[in-house]
């Protein structure tokens, strides 16, 4: 037979177990949280600091998705789907490639399906560090002032 005292104080060690629990969970929440905040503190702080900027900020400029059919040799074997960004030193250079955009777009779809007739399959991954290499290199013959090619997104799919 149990007491009376000895429900209530079987309760309240299950209890107090959570309870501790709880707040050990809480203070990791708080460290984490403290730590990120720092993070993005500092690189928030900064960024709005026009002096903190370095000099040869980089300049970004986005083209839009790429769609290149994968060739087998009788049928479309399926696609690769590539979105890019393109590297400039300087405002000057991005602003020659946003006026130059249709022979860039052309000079990157160009080399996109020359990759997937070479290397992609829609059953496989792609190799997006050999990707990022042939479209710099195509990119750069059109448009020198190109630092590199970024892949944002790539994804092979199946016919």
């Amino acid at each position: 037979m149990r007491e009376p005292g000895g429900f209530a104080t079987e309760q309240s060690s299950r209890s107090t177990a959570q309870n501790a629990k709880r707040s050990i969970m809480r203070r990791q929440i708080v460290i984490v949280a403290t730590a990120l905040s720092g993070l993005a503190g500092g690189s928030v702080a900064s960024a709005a600091d026009p002096a903190a900027v370095a000099v040869n900020d980089p300049h970004f400029v986005p083209l839009e998705r790429i769609t290149a059919p994968i060739f087998s040799t009788s049928r479309i074997e399926g696609s690769v789907d590539v979105t890019l960004v393109l590297q400039a030193a300087d405002a000057g250079a991005a602003a020659t490639m946003t006026r130059h955009m249709p022979e860039l777009r052309a000079a990157s779809l160009a080399a996109t399906m020359e990759f997937a007739r070479l290397y992609a399959s829609g059953l496989t991954a792609v190799n997006a560090e050999q990707l990022s290499a042939d479209l710099t290199a195509a990119l750069k013959r059109t448009d020198p002032a190109i630092a590199r090619v970024l892949i944002v997104k790539v994804a092979a799919q199946p016919a």
